[in-house]
């Protein structure tokens, strides 16, 4: 029985510490959470939580300071710190865009709660020792000077404490989201000019707005762009309609994107919504490793609006940032490209469009903006060892069909090293550019064959080609090493059908059938 009234005893004592501490407001253990923050975390996000870990300098953007109490995806009003599910909802799903991975399928549950918890106390602590000295020299005052403050002043500090009462902060709650019409559609295109949304994200949403290039973090000032809304799945709280959502009602903390909780009703947000998520598909399209260029009949022409590009296949492709050699790129501004073809018997064309904010020359950022095609310089169909794909290397160089606001239009170029080539004035390219609400289109025409050595050749029996690209937004700061690239792709001539394309499968498949029912009577009549 003694040992029994003591187990239970001793029980009681080893819990008392965690209840007075909850009692207290005092934060739990964080153990558990800061062993993992430890190992995973702490690399971007610093041991002390304030964003200076080792990869600060190579992170864009950069890692969160979490002793700011500043987080830019919650549910709680603007300006007010996150909950604790706001938190591990974050760590769970991650940013897309952005160096902060997703954990759900690394820590299990429990593992990415405890370390929400733990994230937590790096803003609530300070949160506490602000109140603890604001209460310490309170009452130092009161003490100091109690016999000459007189009624007036009484009043007035009565009524200041009253004002500064913390406020219970309710988080959002996310209605059911109604279904997208053409109607709301509309509605929410209106609105968005209506509250200047457009300053930012622009006319189409391709975040080429007049402020666009003004905008700072709250962090570190440093430059940061707003959403590209034909994106969306780099949208870094999600591209969910309830995400959506929430990002307008709420805003994004240190940042330029305010609430329109007071400007939008519910209903208005959700025409808003509908109209942000129809310019783009929800997912990332397919990356496809063969892009196919179409055989049309006529000549090949500049023209924008030229109705032979209607028949060509339109390709995604994506860019990545060029991190193997110095002056590396972790993160490109142009995010990537849409690629089309076409060809006749003599010339071949090539549409390529691409995102940016800005057209203008960009000497005060210390760039302009490029568009390279990259083929290489010798190529026999079916070999294997292509020069190396950041523009080649010394006995193995590449033919660049380069555009640049500086250039002002393509130029034929050499290279074997990246981002040092040399300009050919004697090979001329046929080209066309223009630029709309954030969008480059960039038409290039040449004859498939000519005599120029070095140069990438067409020829009838050649159908397939290596080809790669390379971009630089100048109003980012890129260029040089520091540029968005691809690897090799295939560039296919597509072949055009025939009729005996068609009709001799069908004519063999017949003879084949015919043999067989002749084969099976023959074996009858000797049965």
């Amino acid at each position: 029985m003694n040992r029994i009234f003591y187990g239970i005893l001793g029980l009681i004592i080893f819990s008392l510490p965690t209840v007075v501490s909850a009692a207290g407001g005092h934060s739990h253990d964080h153990s558990g959470g800061k062993a993992v923050y430890d190992e995973h975390c702490a690399h971007c996000h610093g041991y002390e939580g304030d964003g200076q870990g080792y990869a600060f300098e190579n992170a864009f953007p950069k890692p969160r300071d979490f002793t700011s109490g500043l987080f830019k995806i919650r549910t709680t009003p603007t300006g007010e710190e996150p909950t604790q599910d706001d938190l591990f909802n974050i760590i769970s799903r991650g940013m897309p865009g952005t160096t902060m991975p997703e954990w759900a399928t690394v820590l299990n549950e429990q593992q990415r709660r405890d370390v929400a918890a733990y994230v937590e106390q790096f803003y609530k602590s300070e949160d506490e020792e602000e109140e603890t000295d604001e209460e310490e020299e309170t009452d130092e005052e009161e003490a100091t000077g109690e016999e000459e403050a007189d009624e007036e002043e009484a009043e007035e500090e009565a009524e200041e404490e009253e004002e500064e009462e913390d406020v219970p902060v309710v988080p959002l709650v996310i209605p059911k989201a109604p279904a997208s019409t053409p109607e709301s559609i509309a509605r929410g295109k209106e609105l968005t000019l209506k509250v200047e949304c457009d300053k930012c994200h622009g006319k189409e949403g391709r975040a080429d707005g007049p402020s666009a290039l003004d905008q700072k973090d709250d962090w570190n000032q440093l430059p940061m762009r707003p959403a590209d809304w034909t994106v969306p799945w780099r949208f870094r709280g999600g591209n969910s309609p309830q995400d959506i959502f929430r990002t307008v009602r709420t805003g994004l903390n240190g940042t330029g994107m305010p609430s329109f909780a007071e400007d939008l009703t519910v209903d208005e947000t959700w025409d808003v919504v509908n109209y942000v998520r129809s310019l783009a598909p929800e997912t990332e399209p397919e990356v496809k490793r063969t892009l196919v260029s179409k055989k049309v009949e006529g000549e090949l022409l500049l023209e924008m609006d030229n109705g032979q590009w209607e028949s060509a296949q339109k390709f995604y492709v994506p860019f990545s940032g060029q991190v193997i050699l110095n002056e590396r790129l972790f993160q490109p501004a142009v995010l990537s490209l849409r690629f089309s073809s076409i060809y006749n018997e003599t010339e071949i064309a090539f549409r390529i469009q691409w995102n940016d904010p800005t057209s203008k020359a960009h000497k005060e950022f210390g760039g302009g903006d490029e568009m390279i095609l990259q083929f290489p310089a010798k190529f026999k169909e079916g070999e294997r060892a292509l020069p190396y794909f950041l523009m080649g290397q010394p006995g193995k160089s590449v033919n660049l069909w380069a555009w640049s606001d500086a250039y002002g239009k393509v130029v034929d170029a050499k290279a074997s090293r990246l981002g040092d080539w040399a300009v050919r004035e004697d090979r001329p390219l046929e080209s066309n550019i223009s630029y709309k609400n954030g969008q480059y289109t960039l038409i290039i025409t040449r004859v498939r064959v000519n005599d120029q050595k070095g140069s990438v050749q067409f020829p009838a029996d050649r159908i397939v080609v290596p080809l790669a690209f390379s971009a630089v937004d100048g109003s980012s700061g890129e260029g040089g090493s520091k540029r968005g690239v691809t690897t090799w792709y295939n560039l296919l001539l597509e072949q055009p059908v025939g009729n005996n394309t068609i009709y001799v499968p069908v004519i063999i498949f017949l003879l084949i059938l015919g043999l067989q029912v002749l084969l099976m009577i023959r074996i009858r009549n000797k049965l």
